[in-house]
């Protein structure tokens, strides 16, 4: 058998082991496998001549993006790809909590209703007739209190405590962070 003839089995067979690789997993024994044919096939190749060395770098080189394609595009394909990589399924469609009581949830977008719970972060508001699980986005919320829906979350409603009307500012609750500053009677913050 020729050098010539040697290092191009080489090369195939370190296209061979690869695909081997693809097929069962060896946690990194087969790439290196494969790596070490494909030195040998470069080493003899350049022992042949200079110039069959050089082709044997550059078909090597051009090998290694298509075998990184292979990786990534064929194998999760493979029986041993589909046991190790789950693919998500998407939902049909998006399920709510709520979903008996309403046809559309963003209808409910900007709908002030009553906390018929404590709100510690979570817990239950009415609107109109209905009774629907929320999530305060600002805090507590006591039972009671006024809230309006300011946008939806997976599966329920984020709520803010609102004061008086509909159109007011969410409520801290007494401690005087929603007033202006000279109602406080606070002296400069300035150094």
């Amino acid at each position: 058998m020729s050098l010539l003839a040697l290092a191009l089995a080489l090369f195939v067979m370190a296209l061979i082991v690869f695909a081997i690789d693809l097929l069962i997993p060896s946690g990194g024994v087969l790439i290196a496998v494969t790596g070490l044919l494909a030195l040998a096939s470069i080493v003899v190749a350049f022992r042949y001549s200079t110039m069959t060395g050089i082709w044997m770098v550059i078909a090597t080189f051009l090998a290694i993006p298509l075998m990184f394609w292979a990786f990534i595009e064929i194998w999760p394909r493979t029986p041993m790809g589909k046991r190790l990589i789950v693919e998500p399924k998407p939902a049909d469609s998006f399920v709510w909590s709520d979903a008996a009581k309403t046809s559309d949830p963003n209808a409910l977008l900007g709908a002030t209703g009553i906390a018929i719970s404590e709100m510690l972060p979570s817990g239950q508001v009415r609107i109109g007739e209905q009774t629907f699980e929320a999530f305060s986005e600002s805090g507590p919320i006591e039972i009671g209190m006024r809230v309006k829906v300011i946008r939806l979350d997976i599966g329920r409603l984020v709520v803010l405590a609102v004061r008086g009307s509909e159109t007011d500012h969410p409520m801290s609750h007494g401690s005087g962070l929603d007033r202006p500053a000279n109602e406080l009677n606070i002296e400069s913050l300035d150094g």
